[in-house]
């Protein structure tokens, strides 16, 4: 389980230790045990390797944009495309029952 984190992420000193087949008092394989419990209940979550992909996503382009934090310092920054973009999809999403012809009118709409 230890090389399957290693593969992704880099991995505590400890399980490099105990990879290397150093000695481990109980203590430090108790630590060992816990700390790979939690490594194992991300690996299966895709919560956590949604946000591990959106993180280093999220960190190249600020690299590229030349950007400190998630929203490039001021929200104000946000082109003007990109604001009628994200209103042409709140519209389709919102209209799309009465669209596929599904409904004349519907209550999950705000078309009325």
């Amino acid at each position: 389980m230890i090389t399957r984190w290693q593969k992704i992420f880099k991995a505590s000193s400890l399980a490099q230790r105990y990879l290397k087949g150093d000695t481990l008092d109980c203590r430090e394989l108790n630590t060992l045990k816990e700390i790979t419990s939690i490594w194992r209940k991300r690996l299966t979550d895709i919560s956590w390797f949604m946000r591990c992909l959106n993180d280093s996503i999220a960190r190249q382009a600020n690299t590229e944009d030349k950007c400190k934090d998630r929203f490039c310092e001021r929200s104000d920054k946000i082109p003007g495309f990109a604001i009628r973009v994200l209103t042409s999809c709140m519209a389709d999403v919102d209209l799309n029952p009465i669209c596929a012809n599904i409904a004349k009118d519907s209550d999950y709409t705000s078309n009325q």
